[in-house]
């Protein structure tokens, strides 16, 4: 089996796969001050809930975003798999073709969607990653990473109204009825989830225009992503796995 791991800001994401099966998806807190050990007994919980054993994983592939906790991670997985995790990044990602550079300035998130878009997509294809950041990336023709767009996400954003402005409240994440809100809450949502989707079909209107990138698939993953893509006017694809399914296939090469 393989196991592999997506590291971000938000949630550590574990996937399990069996040939090309994918097995299960479990999240955890991206908790920066656990140590390996507690790491370690995280993990073995979440084994034995989905009845796995961990000495069942021939191979570890592992994204990290969060440099601080990847050490602790990679002693944890090691110790309880006895795998030491392969860590995808600029310089390990298979045959994948990055066009920019530095390609050290890759995040390890940006290649493994893009791998993914590859592999499962009609090509050109865009991905909008709607996590901790709002991210669009960008796939060419020929299947090499061009480049993305990144801005601040919805969390983001509806924390940073809480915190600097006195007299708005923080509210719950949900499209309002209309776009000219009846109250504050109903105007804060439509201003962050109303002003995401505008925003990411503006995004999309003028890369594809500048790429000429002209009936571009447009994808979308993160944890916010079903959220916003209904109030989209680009079609748009939900794939809730991109992120694993882009370790998957660079498990392939390395």
């Amino acid at each position: 089996m393989l196991l592999t791991i997506d590291i971000g800001n938000t949630n550590i994401t574990l996937g399990a796969y069996r040939d090309e099966e994918l097995l299960f998806v479990s999240r955890m807190f991206t908790a920066r001050h656990k140590t390996s050990d507690e790491f370690a007994a995280d993990l073995l919980s979440i084994f034995k809930l989905y009845e796995v054993s961990a000495p069942d994983f021939s191979k570890v592939v592992m994204s990290c975003v969060v440099p601080e906790i990847e050490d602790s991670v990679i002693r944890a997985v090691k110790m309880i798999t006895g795998k030491k995790p392969a860590i995808v990044g600029a310089q390990n990602h298979g045959s994948f073709k990055i066009d920019i550079l530095p390609v050290s300035a890759v995040g390890a998130d940006l290649i493994c969607a893009a791998v993914a878009a590859k592999a499962k997509y009609t090509l050109p294809c865009l991905v909008a990653d709607l996590g901790t950041a709002t991210k669009i990336i960008v796939v060419d023709r020929d299947g090499k990473f061009v480049g993305c767009t990144i801005s601040p996400g919805v969390k983001i954003s509806m924390d940073a109204l809480a915190a600097k402005a006195s007299l708005l409240p923080s509210v719950s994440f949900k499209a309002p009825k209309k776009a000219v809100g009846a109250n504050t809450a109903e105007c804060i949502q439509s201003g962050v989830v109303f002003g995401t989707a505008a925003m990411l079909d503006g995004l999309i209107r003028r890369i594809s225009n500048e790429l000429s990138l002209e009936n571009a698939t447009v994808v979308a993953t993160g944890g916010y992503s079903k959220g916003i893509i209904p109030c989209c006017e680009t079609e748009i694809i939900y794939d809730e796995n991109l992120i694993l399914d882009g370790l998957f296939e660079i498990s392939r090469d390395i």
